[in-house]
């Protein structure tokens, strides 16, 4: 029996702010602007410590008539049956796939929900960016997830990635597929051979099926930020969900707008806080130590070279933390990170 097509109305959005109302305003207008719109948005506040809820919500209610949710504990908070535009207010932050999670979550108790949309706060996706998704996961009906063709907010002819990245099972390191290229040509290109070579969506637009979510699990929370949706798209593929490439779905992505890192508009990652740096490395020796221990001795080699970069950079003050982060790693250490958060 042939699956019935998936359409944005049977979608839920999931937007994660974190003291960055701006941005996410931004995209919540790109996603009024969609003629065909989702069946909710949902976005959930991670306990920011500014104005943020109030901001979304003045702002919001231009254009749309959200309501506002406060966590509860150990209780489902209670939702008008019309609901469409959702805004939760968390009481704590326990990272990128907890504060994801609780909307993912309250999207799936409408059974209406065939598939959630992850979108990052800091992106501005395009018209049909969501159309395109779903016709790329009706097309495919093997596939369980699809990704957009991110593009740099700064130069909007650049491409960030083709969903997202190839993932090397010996070093951990990941690669963005068609990263640097530009958008003319990477619409022209097959996405047979760049889908073949996707190992994990980028959770900045990640499309899930519903029975995905069901089957596999929601995002892991261990990492408290990064990695996770590299773990995620692993336990996917082992449990016969292959990846997507929606090519014409179209999201601008601003990046680091909730980390505090410096975005692409001309740095690198030279500039990242400590923070960052002490998560991307502790991040990356758990994922290889749960999903490929037998590779973790050339990982760890790899961290000799991490150092060496810091030297070479001036920041030998960051050699302790790299150790840290590697020990932290390999020992199970996870969550928030304690004493390096701002």
């Amino acid at each position: 029996m042939t699956a019935a097509p998936l359409k944005p109305i049977n979608v839920a959005v999931i937007i994660l702010n974190y003291q960055n109302a701006p941005d996410t305003l931004v995209c919540l207008r790109a996603l009024a602007a969609m003629p065909l719109q989702p069946g909710q948005i949902i976005v959930v506040d991670n306990n920011s410590a500014d104005s943020s809820v109030e901001q979304i919500m003045e702002g919001w209610r231009a254009f749309a008539t959200p309501v506002l949710l406060w966590e509860k504990k150990h209780a489902a908070p209670s939702l008008p049956l019309d609901a469409r535009h959702i805004a939760i207010k968390l009481s704590v932050n326990n990272g990128f796939s907890a504060g994801n999670n609780t909307g993912i979550r309250l999207a799936l108790r409408d059974p209406d929900c065939a598939a959630v949309w992850l979108l990052n706060n800091d992106t501005a996706p395009m018209p049909d960016a969501l159309e395109k998704l779903c016709a790329r996961l009706s097309l495919n009906p093997e596939a369980g997830l699809a990704g957009s063709t991110m593009v740099y907010a700064h130069d909007r002819f650049t491409v960030q990635c083709a969903a997202g990245f190839s993932l090397s099972p010996w070093t951990g390191s990941a690669k963005f597929l068609q990263g640097g290229k530009k958008l003319h040509d990477v619409l022209a290109t097959d996405p047979a051979p760049v889908e073949a070579a996707l190992s994990c969506i980028t959770g900045a637009s990640l499309l899930v099926r519903r029975n995905v979510l069901e089957s596999v699990g929601l995002l892991p929370e261990s990492y408290f930020m990064y990695c996770e949706d590299t773990d995620y798209g692993i336990l996917c593929a082992r449990a016969g969900f292959s990846p997507a490439w929606a090519k014409e779905s179209i999201v601008y992505h601003k990046e680091g707008g909730s980390s505090g890192t410096k975005n692409a508009d001309g740095y690198s990652d030279f500039h990242r806080p400590e923070w960052v740096d002490y998560l991307n490395l502790r991040n990356r020796i758990y994922m290889m130590r749960k999903h490929y221990p037998r590779t973790l001795p050339l990982v760890l080699l790899s961290c000799l070279g991490v150092m060496g970069r810091r030297v070479r950079r001036g920041q030998a003050n960051r050699l302790p933390l790299v150790c840290r982060a590697v020990l932290d790693g390999l020992r199970g250490r996870m969550g928030k990170p304690a004493g390096l958060l701002p």
